[in-house]
């Protein structure tokens, strides 16, 4: 497990969780689009992205909100996607290539080792991405020297736990199971910055004036909780890495645990519908 005060062994293990998850992502693309997809469009709209831009997403996964951007900046715009993960932008690639959207490069890079001129792009964003970031406020004041001078960023993160049950309920559940520590607060991941004045001071922290910061929700509605546990297994990098600590019955047991855990809150073995809450931030270079 990486150490949670070493930067560099945090982004290497972050590298090996999300290339093992792309699979689970590429499985769930579909699923992710339906429920989320207002998400990207509204980032873009915050950045200020219009026909033309040239627009840098900042630890893109498997493509959002890069793809979307693309869409909107058209031909004479272009896009520029960058992730820690390799298999993660294969997927963006085989993405943008079945859209037909030829203005997007991607690059594999960390944010704190990413590198372009001065003042070379007109919008940035970042959907649950930079918040992985060990040095956040420092990526953030590294990405505000590629902006255009009045241009804005704009990135989200997801908002408290109690508010976020995707997440906390299977990670609360793991962690109680396997009798593994909470992260230190603030610590790099999903649920990092969950307040306004967290994300906010992320941006600030990277030298962004005029920050703004406004909720939004994600819902995602599942056959049943099995199905549930299913999807978390699938894509949640985090939670993965947890349970794979742990050898033999242990990991099944976990997510078995995790499985009955959102059949209680769903209130039985039917359907379930998790809200959850969505913050997200915009900051003027």
């Amino acid at each position: 497990m990486a150490s949670t005060n070493d930067p560099a062994s945090i982004r290497e293990a972050q590298h090996r969780n999300w290339d093992s998850a792309a699979a689970g992502w590429t499985e769930w693309s579909d699923f992710n689009d339906r429920a989320d997809r207002h998400i990207s469009e509204r980032l873009v709209e915050l950045a200020g992205v219009e026909a033309g831009s040239r627009v840098l997403d900042v630890a893109a996964g498997y493509g959002e909100p890069a793809l979307t951007a693309a869409r909107r900046v058209g031909a004479e715009g272009r896009v520029v996607a960058t992730d820690i993960s390799a298999e993660m932008l294969a997927f963006a690639r085989e993405r943008a290539a079945a859209a037909g959207l030829a203005n997007v490069e991607f690059i594999e890079a960390d944010a704190s080792r990413l590198e372009f001129p001065t003042a070379s792009f007109d919008a940035a964003v970042s959907r649950w991405g930079i918040i992985f970031e060990p040095d956040a406020e420092a990526a953030a004041g590294r990405i505000r020297k590629f902006l255009k001078p009045g241009s804005r960023m704009a990135i989200s993160s997801w908002g408290e736990p109690d508010r976020v049950p995707f997440l906390s309920t299977p990670m609360r559940t793991t962690m109680r199971r396997l009798g593994v520590p909470p992260p230190p607060a603030g610590a790099p991941g999903p649920l990092s910055k969950p307040t306004p004045t967290a994300l906010a001071g992320l941006l600030e922290g990277g030298g962004f004036s005029d920050v703004i910061v406004e909720e939004g929700e994600v819902v995602y509605e599942f056959d049943s909780p099995a199905r549930f546990t299913a999807y978390v297994r699938a894509i949640s990098a985090p939670i993965r890495a947890m349970i794979e600590q742990h050898a033999g019955d242990a990991q099944e047991e976990a997510w078995d645990a995790i499985t009955e855990a959102a059949a209680e809150a769903g209130g039985g073995p039917g359907p379930l519908r998790l809200s959850n809450s969505v913050l997200l931030a915009a900051g003027v270079a």
